[in-house]
């Protein structure tokens, strides 16, 4: 319980930070200066995601994930201080200290969970911990708001650097510890063992080929369906409805994750790869409504219905990588699993405005629904990818015991 309320307080600064990032880059560096600050944070997650996967399998995840807080706590207090006074350079340092505190903190804390619980109880755990994150920064990019109105932005990033203490707090509490290796793996030092355990992560990946395709499938889907509808949504809405049709797009897509992550608390599928390609395709009809000018109200029923999916998807996903793959590696394959699904992402974030003015809304909108629709279904003929297991599960029986300070 301890562990879940220190995430959850954390999650709900992860909702402020972004709010206070952007009225105070905007205030005093311009537009320019906002998306510097961003892509800075972006290069620094997407960088040492890798490397925070292999710190994750080689050290406490609990103190991992801390050491990640610990830097995402002193760049926020840093951000605080020298937003305005301090060159957009030393902000966008600053900036990419937070991106790396992410990315160790994140495949740690994938496989914190997974070392916590037993295996049955991982759906339903990925299920519950996705709706709180939805909730909480939800909460946060809110809470944000009226502080940026009020008090001002900078007491927004002290708000952030707090959450991040109450987490610290809460992980020096509940300490795991450091798993085994897996069985005839030895532990390297210095670049040469990391890299040696890089390579073993991208191994264990490349051994189950249904883990494989499911994250090449999820690179395509991000660059060609996901990405343009990022980008393109917010102008299909203003342009087709009015000024307030995307935050009510917004507000279902949140609404959509929520019920979505209930669904799969009551869901008991027999075939589970099967019900998440099923989930996943549902994002098909979103892509088909930038294309065809549907009523907004079936907007808002397609982008509710198309989320829940998403939310399903992901706890159908997460379980089965936790439940597949040996304990000591879930850090490398959480790692690797972001990094395949978002690494190009920037890339069809910077391409969808320029398909759109070539080639029209139209055809971006049905490409993207028919690579997210073709690409869902047709990851199923690869042995293991309907029920998301070819047998060879080695992941340890139960969860660890959590050592108290």
């Amino acid at each position: 319980m301890i562990f879940w309320l220190g995430q959850s307080i954390s999650r709900l600064g992860d909702g402020i930070a972004p709010i206070a990032a952007a009225a105070l880059a905007l205030q005093y560096y311009g537009t320019g200066g906002l998306g510097a600050v961003l892509a800075a944070t972006s290069l620094g997650f997407g960088v040492t995601l890798l490397a925070g996967g292999v710190v994750a399998d080689r050290f406490s995840r609990t103190a991992v994930m801390a050491a990640g807080d610990v830097l995402r706590a002193g760049g926020a207090i840093a951000l605080l201080v020298l937003f305005g006074r301090a060159p957009l350079p030393v902000i966008c340092g600053l900036a990419a200290l937070l991106g790396i505190g992410m990315a160790l903190f994140q495949p740690a804390f994938g496989a914190a969970l997974a070392q916590l619980l037993e295996p049955h109880l991982l759906r339903r755990a990925n299920a519950l911990q996705g709706m709180v994150n939805r909730g909480a920064m939800t909460l946060g990019a809110a809470l944000a708001g009226v502080l940026v109105a009020t008090v001002g932005p900078r007491w927004a990033y002290a708000v952030d650097a707090a959450t991040f203490g109450v987490s610290i707090a809460t992980l020096l509490v509940v300490r795991l510890p450091r798993l085994p290796r897996v069985a005839g793996q030895a532990r390297g030092t210095g670049i040469g063992g990391a890299l040696h355990d890089a390579r073993e992560g991208l191994r264990a990946v490349l051994a189950r080929p249904w883990a494989a395709i499911v994250m090449a499938q999820g690179t395509i889907q991000v660059v060609v369906g996901f990405a343009p509808v990022q980008v393109l949504l917010p102008v299909v809405a203003t342009s087709r409805y009015g000024s307030g049709a995307y935050g009510a797009l917004s507000a279902a897509q949140g609404v959509g994750l929520m019920l979505g992550g209930l669904v799969v608390l009551r869901l008991r599928p027999r075939r589970e790869g099967v019900t998440a390609m099923h989930a996943v395709a549902l994002f098909g009809a979103v892509c088909a409504c930038l294309a065809v000018p549907v009523p907004l109200w079936v907007f808002l029923v397609v982008q509710a219905v198309a989320w829940g999916g998403i939310a399903a998807f992901g706890a159908l996903w997460f379980s089965a990588l936790q439940r597949e793959f040996p304990r000591a590696m879930h850090g490398r394959v959480l790692s690797l699993e972001a990094l395949a699904t978002f690494a190009l992402q920037p890339v069809g974030l910077a391409l969808a405005p320029l398909a759109a003015a070539t080639f029209g809304m139209v055809a971006v909108g049905i490409c993207a629904a028919v690579v997210i629709v073709v690409g869902s279904y047709a990851v199923l003929v690869v042995r293991g990818v309907p029920t998301f297991t070819d047998g060879s599960s080695t992941s340890l029986p139960g969860p660890a015991t959590a050592a108290a300070a």
